[in-house]
């Protein structure tokens, strides 16, 4: 059997052409989620998919990056794929969208190239991680980067964060326990303690 699984990762997004992808591929059952694919914990419809495949079923996705964001994620989902002896299609990639006719042969060279692919994603967003850090640290310099506004300030645009900032104030000021502070608000202590630091309290 033919099972399809099609991932945005906003809900925004929309799935219309990975469905539609899926569908010309003949899949016979599709899941489809729109989650982050930054674990597979919280990806239900993914966990779904797992579960549902039986031995000899082939589960299909339009890119390999449907299935995660890292190599780590990536691998042990072919790995559990393997330990069923299930099948991997990835319609963007020539060589894993179609029946080799050796199950081995197969085998052997999807688990080649997923490792490269996965190793080679993960060596791009690191490295888009350090060009960022280094833009950041080059805008320092020139006094450019103020960094992420602050959620509770006295200027937070939501209404709703600075009554929450002015109420640890006034409880900063009668001496509450910070511990106290963080649960009577719901934020955390470091924010509490952060705001008591900027009054010098």
């Amino acid at each position: 059997m033919k099972v399809g699984y099609a991932r945005v990762s906003t809900t925004d997004q929309n799935l219309e052409r990975q469905l539609d992808a899926l569908e010309k591929a003949g899949v016979e059952k599709i899941f489809q989620e729109k989650m982050s694919g930054k674990n597979t914990t919280d990806r239900i419809e993914l966990t779904n998919a797992l579960q549902f495949l039986r031995e000899k079923d082939i589960l299909i996705v339009e890119s390999l990056d449907r299935l995660g964001r890292n190599y780590d994620n990536i691998i042990q989902i072919v790995q559990q794929l393997d330990q069923k002896e299930i099948g991997l299609m990835v319609l963007n990639l020539p060589i894993l969208n179609q029946e080799l006719g050796d199950p081995s042969l197969q085998k052997l060279i999807r688990n080649m190239i997923v490792q490269l692919l996965s190793w080679t994603a993960e060596n791009e967003r690191e490295e888009i991680k350090r060009k960022q850090q280094q833009g950041i640290e080059i805008a320092k310099k020139k006094g450019y980067y103020k960094g992420r506004p602050l959620k509770y300030c006295a200027d937070a645009k939501n209404p709703k964060d600075r009554m929450t900032y002015q109420v640890i104030v006034n409880k900063l000021q009668l001496e509450e326990p910070i511990k106290k502070i963080a649960d009577d608000t719901g934020v955390t202590r470091d924010t509490v303690y952060r705001i008591k630091k900027e009054l010098c309290l």
